[in-house]
């Protein structure tokens, strides 16, 4: 079996993908906006945050979006999920065939709206479109793929059917697919496990050791489950690959940008000079104010959440924050 998969967003996973998704034998075409990055993608053939990738030659790099969606079956989103919304507005015109299965593999809310990323999507496209509509999440460090290193994911879609295909499609002897239903639970946990992870390195930036992040950690897990249950997840979701694995991965990763943020918090830096130095984009800044509206909207206990909001956004000291955490009315554990 064939595709031609169109990739929108030439970053680390894109990228990944796309490597992973040619090599299968599938025909792969990669957008990246920026005409002069595109030119640099497509002339040295290798990404700079991912050391040693070689881009393989039949994938085609292009600025045009028309040209790279042009046949394709399949669409894969990977941009920045603070840009979905536009790019979801800009390639419905372009989108032909009412057929094209669209994945999702963004992990983040949008900050002012509160959306998840297929919910963006769902605003544009038509109802055939909006029903083809996949998740792709679990925990899945991009270098980690791209050196195949073997590596497990969920794949979530409303249809069982198309599920099943982006599977069979998508699946090797190194990344081993999963399918679920439970699109709003593989979602949601895919995203907001980026707030988590920011507190688990702000733990480790301030050197709390081992115990600290556990509780982080485990604590954090009950937060979105929290969170998911009231939107209307499945409990058994967050069990999974794209609840307790991917929050594992990003809590845990030399890899992980979240935690890497975070760490650069918890040592004294700015958020602004912590985003300069990791140059990539931090899904969990932005989830993390979408997420404390949506808490707030719902009436939902978050306090992990909370307290990153007000570190992130409000200024206030992480040890000050460890310190409410430690110190909040004594409670069962259920």
């Amino acid at each position: 079996m064939s595709d031609k998969i169109a990739i929108l967003g030439a970053g680390s996973w894109g990228i990944t993908l796309g490597k992973l998704l040619a090599e299968k034998g599938h025909k792969v075409s990669l957008w990246e906006p920026d005409k002069k990055l595109a030119r640099i993608l497509d002339s040295q053939r290798s990404f700079k945050f991912l050391p040693g990738l070689k881009i393989p030659a039949d994938i085609l790099i292009s600025q045009e979006a028309d040209k790279v969606l042009s046949g394709a079956n399949i669409i894969i989103l990977a941009v920045p999920s603070q840009f979905m919304g536009e790019v979801a507005r800009n390639i419905t015109p372009l989108v032909k065939d009412k057929r094209v299965i669209t994945v999702i593999a963004t992990k983040g809310i949008e900050s002012n709206t509160s959306l998840r990323m297929s919910e963006i999507l769902a605003q544009h496209f038509t109802p055939g479109l909006a029903e083809n509509i996949t998740i792709l999440s679990g925990p899945t460090i991009a270098v980690e793929v791209m050196k195949k290193m073997p590596a497990a994911a969920v794949v979530a879609c409303a249809r069982e059917d198309i599920a099943r295909y982006v599977q069979d499609s998508f699946i090797t002897p190194e990344f081993r697919l999963y399918t679920s239903t439970d699109v709003i639970g593989v979602e949601l946990g895919g995203s907001v496990k980026n707030i988590i992870a920011i507190a688990a390195g702000i733990s480790d930036g301030l050197g709390l050791g081992t115990n600290s992040k556990a509780a982080l950690m485990t604590r954090g897990i009950v937060e979105i489950i929290r969170l998911g249950l009231v939107l209307g997840a499945r409990a058994e979701t967050f069990n999974g690959l794209s609840g307790i694995g991917d929050l594992i991965t990003t809590c845990i990763s030399k890899y992980s940008r979240n935690r890497t943020f975070g760490e650069k918090i918890g040592q004294g830096k700015t958020a602004e000079k912590a985003l300069a130095e990791i140059e990539m984009v931090v899904e969990g800044v932005k989830t993390t104010e979408g997420v404390y509206n949506l808490a707030a909207k719902h009436n939902i206990q978050m306090p992990i959440t909370t307290e990153i909001y007000n570190i992130l956004f409000k200024g206030k000291d992480p040890k000050k924050a460890v310190g409410d955490l430690m110190m909040r009315q004594a409670k069962p554990e259920d």
